[in-house]
């Protein structure tokens, strides 16, 4: 099977290091309890030219000193000797090069990465059977398209079903929705 994953609070945790550089950039002391939308800028109250300069300031910094989410790096390691997997993020490419030394210093193995903002484009170009993603617009986009997507839970998607939409609340329930996907799609 061919997995598209995403990064940020998919694989690893980004909203503690953006609060930890916005609350540095803001002066202000917000914490994940506070988080309840995707776009965490939003908290601040920042114009695009504040949320541009701050991302471009401490962009580096957030990404490097993000952690793994609990089982993340066991669980693709086993998927990695038995699926495709594609890295799929909306990163900006002037984080390409941080990004990859992330994942080779946490051990992360994956066959692709790729840095777009239309993710149901990218996946249906390469062909990817099952996205793993925390965006709820992306799950929603997914599921209008009929195309199953695994929603990593996040106080921010916590609305958002649909047929082909799959909660995990963990990386442990993830490994259960690709295994009973496999099944579905007749690929064991």
């Amino acid at each position: 099977m061919h997995i598209g994953i995403d990064l940020d609070n998919t694989i690893l945790d980004a909203t503690s290091p953006h609060l930890h550089y916005y609350n540095i950039a803001s002066g202000l002391s917000f914490t994940p309890d506070d988080v309840n939308d995707f776009y965490l800028y939003r908290l601040y109250g920042w114009n695009q030219d504040e949320i541009d300069a701050v991302y471009i300031k401490y962009g580096h910094d957030i990404h490097w000193n993000s952690s793994p989410l609990p089982m993340a790096v066991d669980i693709l390691q086993e998927l990695y000797g038995r699926h495709q997997l594609s890295i799929i993020t909306a990163r900006p490419p002037c984080f390409r090069e941080v990004t990859m030394d992330w994942l080779k210093r946490h051990d992360i193995s994956y066959h692709h990465i790729a840095f777009v903002e239309n993710k149901l484009q990218a996946c249906m170009n390469a062909k990817v059977d099952v996205m793993i993603d925390d965006g709820p617009h992306y799950a929603e986009q997914f599921g209008r398209a009929n195309r199953p997507v695994i929603l990593y839970e996040q106080p921010y998607n916590l609305s958002v079903a649909g047929d082909r939409i799959y909660r995990a609340a963990n990386w442990m329930e993830v490994r259960k929705h690709i295994d009973c996907l496999e099944t579905q799609l007749n690929l064991v």
